[in-house]
């Protein structure tokens, strides 16, 4: 676009600060735009963009209280009320990496550093206008589908070896991937990265090596780009995308808890971190995981109800794994949901799930008489619904239990197994409220662990079968035979050598088992000879 016709444009500026906003309205003056509002916060933008198509949004990342300039901008993509061919500059005072990183994964045109000034915001933006008017036509044509028009476009600039040569080969490359012509693809950026290793290019080749089922070569690229450029957020995007396919859960735990680390404010792959890891039974990561979408999510498009109960259920999680670890969580967890009623409309359903998990909540912060009251509030509440869902029963069960109300809990539990009885998905939801599983599933996987554990256990292997025996507990926590082998596995490593974390693991597991063992259970008379070997193991240390 020629400076000449900056007069035409309409512009939008976003700040808090009425100095700021005036400053960079006299620099957009004095470079010939004429049209210019401003908003006051994201709201006001917002407002603002609903109502008219800017042709450019300059917007500052701190925008005092409510949504900042990222969440701006995401909502803008969401809502589909940003002009698809504008220029949205982020301006910002904040230096930080993670703010940086985070502003990034929206994608805006540029981001500016403050203090900026006229010479270099009309450099900018004559640059990004440049740019964008000679690619408009291309992603005009690619909007609207006409492949043809638009690769010949691509090949145009790309031979004329322009100034954007290498944006028309990006183009290129995702245009035969949309249009499924994977070699060509390969072959665009196998030109870019001869001449220079650059990270879409690479990771263009990791998309195109996956969509051919080369799995194993798209992984390789994905590590080589992830080696040479740690900031590169959307190779480790493409690679859980791939593990999720696969479906590898391990694996793709790994590769989000590597990205959130290096872009923390990133809420939808904490979303994507706490329902892996919720998945894998890693409460703890769940946990924070989740505690941290609640935070990013004040003011964003990207919050949602299932992030706050999720952090309240693998904070309870915890607590029936680790009091100690879960205690600091509680109050959080609480307070958490003390605000839903604020921050979201329910239905009746959610109305009472979300009873039921606080009731469970309150019963662990010891406060007894509120957790019965609220869960009383939530069968109320219930006998109005037909048929609640299957995850809310199970809820309702841990609230009976959380609030010692075991007779009503075995009741229930034994109501939604013949109920469930012929659907191996809803036993599989049962399973983690039973001591035994009752999927068949679930009952192949205990035999199989059992059987692994055990194999290390009679080969004198006690720390493989002590890990073991620890991994299946997480997936199985009520299973009393799996907390019995590990105590067993943990008593004959006692006997060779008696180390303090071993037997805080003995007490405390045992002590889990007195909780729910009865004297009928047909296990209880080994329990008890394994509470006596580690009472002679544990007295002969203190000796």
């Amino acid at each position: 676009m020629a400076e000449a016709e900056y007069h035409k444009l309409h512009a939008l500026i976003v700040d808090d600060f009425d100095s700021f906003r005036v400053t960079v309205s006299n620099m957009l003056q004095d470079i010939g735009i004429q049209f210019i509002d401003s908003a006051v916060n994201g709201a006001d933008a917002l407002r603002h963009c609903k109502n008219k198509s800017y042709d450019l949004i300059l917007c500052d990342h701190n925008l005092g209280k409510g949504k900042t300039g990222q969440q701006v901008l995401e909502d803008l993509r969401e809502n589909g009320h940003l002009n698809r061919y504008a220029l949205f500059v982020l301006i910002s005072a904040e230096s930080s990496k993670s703010i940086i990183m985070a502003a990034y994964d929206y994608e805006p045109d540029a981001y500016l550093t403050k203090p900026i000034t006229t010479k270099a915001l009309q450099q900018r933006l004559g640059r990004l206008f440049a740019q964008r008017a000679r690619m408009l036509p291309i992603m005009q044509a690619m909007d609207d589908e006409r492949w043809e028009i638009a690769e010949a476009l691509c090949l145009r600039e790309i031979k004329d070896s322009g100034r954007y040569a290498n944006q028309c080969q990006k183009f290129l490359g995702q245009l035969y991937i949309l249009t499924g012509h994977y070699e060509k693809a390969e072959t665009v950026y196998r030109d870019v990265l001869d001449v220079r290793q650059l990270d879409w290019a690479q990771v263009g080749m990791a998309r195109v090596k996956k969509l051919q089922g080369d799995l194993v070569s798209a992984q390789q690229w994905l590590e080589d780009v992830m080696s040479t450029n740690p900031l590169c957020m959307k190779a480790y995007d493409l690679q859980a995308e791939i593990y999720r396919e696969q479906p590898l859960h391990k694996r793709l735990q790994d590769v989000l808890q590597q990205a959130v680390e290096i872009s923390p404010l990133s809420i939808l792959r904490q979303q994507q971190l706490g329902d892996i890891a919720m998945m894998n039974n890693d409460a703890e990561t769940a946990a924070n995981a989740y505690r941290r979408t609640v935070r990013l999510g004040e003011n964003s498009y990207y919050d949602r109800l299932e992030n706050h109960t999720g952090f309240a259920r693998a904070t309870l999680a915890l607590f029936r794994e680790d009091k100690i670890l879960a205690k600091p969580l509680l109050r959080e967890a609480l307070k958490t949901m003390a605000e839903l009623e604020q921050r979201f409309s329910k239905t009746p359903e959610e109305k009472v799930e979300t009873q039921l998990i606080e009731s469970q909540l309150l019963a662990s912060n010891g406060e007894a008489k509120k957790a019965e009251e609220l869960l009383q509030n939530a069968r109320n509440l219930s006998a109005n619904i037909e048929a609640l869902p299957i995850d809310t029963e199970v809820e309702l069960v841990r609230a009976y239990t959380a609030t010692g109300q075991k007779n009503m809990a075995d009741e229930l539990t034994r109501s939604l197994l013949e109920r469930y009885k012929g659907s191996e998905r809803d036993l599989e939801k049962l399973d983690a409220l039973l001591e035994e599983p009752a999927s068949e599933k679930n009952r192949s996987l205990v035999a199989s662990i059992n059987k692994k554990g055990i194999a290390c256990y009679e080969s004198q292997d006690y720390d493989a079968a002590i890990q073991c025996f620890k991994d299946a507990l997480q997936t199985f926590p009520n299973h009393i035979g799996i907390r019995l082998n590990l105590v067993q596995a943990l008593v004959d490593k006692l006997k060779l050598d008696v180390d303090a974390a071993s037997m805080d693991l003995a007490i405390d597991t045992l002590a889990q088992i007195d909780d729910k063992i009865v004297p009928t259970h047909d296990q209880y008379r080994r329990f008890r000879q394994l509470q006596d070997m580690l009472r002679n193991l544990d007295n002969n240390r203190r000796r």
